[in-house]
């Protein structure tokens, strides 16, 4: 199974306890910008009651014989990445995007989830996930990283997982 690593193999990671074995899956961006890397889009909504909604949008890249960040060939075919981002679409909750500058927590794939075009080489899906429930503002992800329960930070200064 490969590790993915933000930045190295991949441009952001999705992760679910019921796909890949709970393991962090990585995908590669479509639009990434030499100085600055690949984006994520988030658009912040406040209903009249107080609640927050967000929606992140991202676009990722499937092909065979993609180029990682790093110069490396990405290890999975477009075939096998399309069949997990299946996977991830289908968890209404429980998924966790992790980028290279923020962690998006218990989001899922409601509603409208994703836009795929389909060309001869390669596809690109837009895809959408909501947050699930109270939206907390999105962590660094050295931070949450720590937060496991074995990890370096104390329970008041940690982040739920």
């Amino acid at each position: 199974m490969t590790t993915y690593t933000i930045g190295q193999n991949c441009s952001i990671t999705l992760q679910h306890n019921s796909v890949n074995g709970g393991a962090p899956y990585g995908y590669l961006l479509t639009g990434d910008d030499k100085n600055y890397g690949a984006a994520v889009s988030v658009q912040h909504e406040q209903d009249s009651a107080g609640l927050t909604k967000i929606r992140i949008f991202f676009c990722v890249l499937l092909a065979d014989s993609l180029t990682n960040p790093d110069g490396t060939l990405h290890a999975d075919s477009r075939a096998q990445m399309y069949q997990m981002l299946l996977n991830f679409l289908n968890q209404p909750s429980g998924l966790t995007l992790i980028t290279s500058a923020v962690v998006f927590a218990n989001i899922g794939a409601s509603g409208f989830s994703a836009t795929e075009t389909h060309y001869e080489a390669l596809t690109l899906v837009t895809c959408q996930m909501n947050n699930t429930g109270d939206y907390y503002p999105a962590p660094d992800p050295g931070n949450y990283a720590l937060s496991l329960w074995d990890g370096t930070l104390s329970w008041a200064t940690s982040y739920w997982r």
